[in-house]
């Protein structure tokens, strides 16, 4: 019997790898001062990660002046895709605030981050989210942090407020046509040259914005940002009611616990009309003159709303699978594929239009209903095929098919009395040519 061979195999432990290591930073503004902490709180998590050998430094992301309320911060998002891609073991953050002030945002994300297996630790309040009690105790602290977010936009609502009832700008500063000096406004005479020529050309020689903005250009007078005048800055300037010499404060306002986004008011919030309290540019006859024919002007240049059909999207060509688009004409409403209708009959052989009329008719056929019925045709036909031979299928949402063959109604047979006059008229006006 042979005897057995055994050999003894060294077996290499597996080298430890390093824990991926990246720092999280925000700074509610972008003013020096703000981002001196910045510089302070990078160079603080670089030596803290640098002095743990078995930790590996990623990178320190940061957003400046962005609330901690608001989803869209580019850093966090950018910190988050690489999480999800596997570049990220461990986050370090100051404190539960710096990195979410609403509670449902935070804990969703923790929640994310812990399935990813990335713990969060939080140094102002020494929690890893990972830890058995990290996600009560960060319930419990993103609660109050929520909590602490609105309190303050409340006491700068309540603030802002304060100054408007005693007719004062919050953050008064200078705009095109005024200098901010001691919380009123100043006249600078050469923007406000340019104001009175705008008013003037809109006025008294009725030039539209571009026109004007082309003159503004043609003369080398710089826009209010210091560039070509747009159309978009004439209208700024004829919309301008500080330019009266009153004040209309309160006219927009910022969803709570967020310091942009602002959006008009709309009857939301008080405003308030502080009369005569700074020089006046132009007079209120002037302006309301602008208002009167830009209203005359908006009403003439109104979008007609777009014409609509229960049968969008439904209908299809057989041959090459597009949708049919609806067209009119003086006589008649009708719908033929997109591929002809775009001049692509090259790509589809179908050359079949069907009017409405006879879709209406076949559809209360399909459908069994002495009457057109929209809700019916949406509830139950998923698409409608128009084949060259003059059929149409009736697909239904359960699969069931309900093929129609149809004719076009003689043209003499589906005029009305008052199409037939119409015709009769164009007639007479290519008989006179």
């Amino acid at each position: 019997m042979k005897e057995k061979s055994i050999e003894k195999v060294a077996v290499i432990p597996k080298l430890k790898q390093r824990k991926r290591v990246a720092a999280y930073v925000r700074v509610s503004t972008d003013k020096e001062s703000m981002l001196h902490s910045f510089t302070a709180q990078a160079s603080h998590y670089k030596e803290m990660i640098s002095k743990h050998k078995d930790w590996e430094f990623v990178d320190i992301y940061a957003d400046y002046g962005i609330s901690g309320t608001k989803v869209n911060r580019p850093e966090f998002n950018r910190m988050m895709d690489d999480c999800r891609n596997g570049k990220i073991d461990m986050i370090i953050t100051k404190s539960v605030s710096r990195f979410a002030r609403n509670t449902a945002l935070l804990l969703a994300t923790i929640r994310e981050l812990k399935a990813l297996h990335i713990d969060v630790y939080f140094e102002e309040q020494n929690i890893n989210s990972l830890s058995e009690q990290g996600e009560l105790m960060l319930t419990l602290i993103g609660s109050i942090a929520e909590a602490e977010a609105k309190s303050m936009s409340e006491n700068v609502r309540w603030s802002v407020t304060k100054f408007f009832k005693e007719g004062k700008v919050w953050g008064l500063h200078d705009i095109y046509g005024y200098k901010a000096v001691n919380n009123t406004y100043e006249i600078k005479e050469e923007e406000a040259y340019v104001i009175r020529l705008i008013f003037k050309l809109y006025i008294q020689d009725n030039f539209g914005f571009q026109k004007i903005a082309n003159i503004l250009n043609d003369q080398n007078i710089p826009s209010p940002l210091g560039f070509r005048w747009r159309f978009s800055a004439v209208r700024q300037v004829l919309n301008n009611f500080t330019y009266v010499g009153d004040l209309m404060l309160g006219k927009s306002s910022a969803p709570m616990n967020q310091r942009h986004g602002y959006k008009t008011n709309k009857g939301e919030f008080p405003m308030y009309h502080v009369l005569e309290s700074h020089p006046a540019i132009i007079s209120m006859d002037d302006f309301n003159k602008v208002q009167e024919i830009m209203a005359k002007k908006d009403v003439r240049f109104v979008r007609p709303k777009k014409d609509t059909s229960p049968f969008h999207g439904l209908i299809k060509c057989a041959d090459c699978g597009r949708n049919y688009v609806r067209k009119k004409n003086e006589y008649r409403i009708y719908w033929v594929c997109s591929s002809m209708s775009n001049r692509k009959a090259a790509n589809c052989n179908q050359t079949l239009s069907i009017r409405e009329d006879i879709l209406i008719d076949l559809t209360k056929e399909t459908l069994k209903t002495t009457e057109f019925n929209e809700i019916l045709l949406k509830k139950n036909i998923e698409k409608i095929v128009i084949h060259n031979d003059k059929t149409v299928d009736f697909v239904f949402k359960n699969k069931e098919i309900i093929s129609l063959p149809f004719e076009f109604k003689s043209r003499s047979l589906s005029w009305t009395p008052e199409m037939k006059k119409e015709a009769s008229k164009d007639s007479f006006k290519r008989w006179k040519k």
